[in-house]
C-alpha cells in the first residue's frame, strides 16, 4: 500500500518543491495515512497549503498536477497559507478528519492552531449525511432488483461514510479507532443503532463486482437515516 502512493507523491512532491521551494506545506490525510488506503478505489489525499496562490503559481504546478491525475483521480487540494488560517469555519469535517490521522510532508504543522467549533461540526455532519442519504435514495430508486449496481453504489459510499462516522465520535468527544470495522462497531454504538449494515458496506468497500441485496442495501438507508436524526437533534454538551 505504501509503496502504491508513494509512486504518485514522491515525484508530485520533487516536482513541486522545485516550483515552491519552502513557501509551502503538504499533509496527507485519509485513507492512505490512515493505513486503509484500498489500491483502485481509494483516492490519495494531499493538501498543500500556499505561501501565494497567485496565477503564475497555479500555472508552474500544472505540468505535477497532469502527471498526478495519470496515477489518481483526485488531485491535491490547493489553498492560500492566510485563506487556511481562516477555513476551520468552513472545512470543520475535513479538518476534524485530518486530524484524527495525518502525515506532515513538507513545512509547518498547518493544523496547529486550528480550533474547530462544535456546532459548525455538527452543522456540517448533518448537512453531509443528509445529502449522502439523498443520492443513495436516488441511486437506490434507480437500481432497486440490481444486486452489482447496488454493490456498487454501497461500497463507493463507504469512504464519505466513514469520514462522517468519524466525525460523528469527534464530535462526541469519542476515541477514533483507525480500523474501519472497529470505527463502524464505535459509531453504531455511539448513535445507538445496528451496526451490521455499516459492517456490510465497510467490509466489501474494496471489492470490484460485490453483489448487495435489497435487503442489505435497504437496512444500511435505515441506519444513515437513524444517524442522521441523532446528529439533528444533538445538543451540544451532550456526552452518550
Amino acid at each position: 500500500m505504501r509503496d502504491a502512493v508513494d509512486r504518485v507523491l514522491d515525484p508530485f512532491l520533487q516536482a513541486a518543491d522545485t516550483v515552491l521551494g519552502r513557501g509551502y506545506a503538504a499533509v496527507l490525510y485519509g485513507s492512505a495515512a490512515r493505513g486503509d488506503f484500498v489500491p483502485g478505489r481509494s483516492d490519495i489525499n494531499l493538501l498543500l497549503i500556499l505561501d501565494s496562490v497567485a496565477p503564475t503559481t497555479l500555472r508552474a504546478l500544472g505540468p505535477a498536477l497532469v502527471a498526478w491525475r495519470k496515477s489518481s483521480p483526485q488531485p491535491p487540494l490547493l489553498i492560500g497559507r492566510t485563506e487556511w488560517a481562516r477555513a476551520a469555519d468552513t472545512f470543520p469535517i475535513e479538518i476534524s478528519d485530518m486530524r484524527t490521522a495525518f502525515r506532515l510532508l513538507r513545512g509547518d504543522d498547518p493544523l496547529a492552531g486550528l480550533v474547530v467549533d462544535r456546532a459548525d461540526l455538527r452543522r456540517a455532519v448533518e448537512r453531509e449525511l443528509r445529502g449522502k442519504l439523498v443520492r443513495l435514495r436516488q441511486g437506490y430508486a434507480a437500481a432497486a432488483g440490481d444486486s452489482a449496481a447496488l454493490g456498487d453504489l454501497a461500497s463507493r459510499s463507504a469512504a464519505t461514510i466513514m469520514v462522517l462516522l468519524r466525525a460523528i465520535l469527534v464530535l462526541l468527544d469519542r476515541t477514533v479507532p483507525s480500523d474501519p470495522l472497529e470505527l463502524a462497531a464505535a459509531a453504531a454504538g455511539a448513535v445507538g443503532t445496528e451496526g451490521e449494515p455499516w459492517l456490510a458496506v465497510i467490509r466489501h468497500r474494496g471489492e470490484s463486482g460485490w453483489r448487495c441485496t435489497t435487503s442489505e442495501f435497504e437496512d444500511y438507508l435505515d441506519v444513515l437515516a437513524r444517524a442522521t436524526v441523532f446528529v439533528d437533534q444533538l445538543q451540544l454538551g451532550e456526552q452518550r
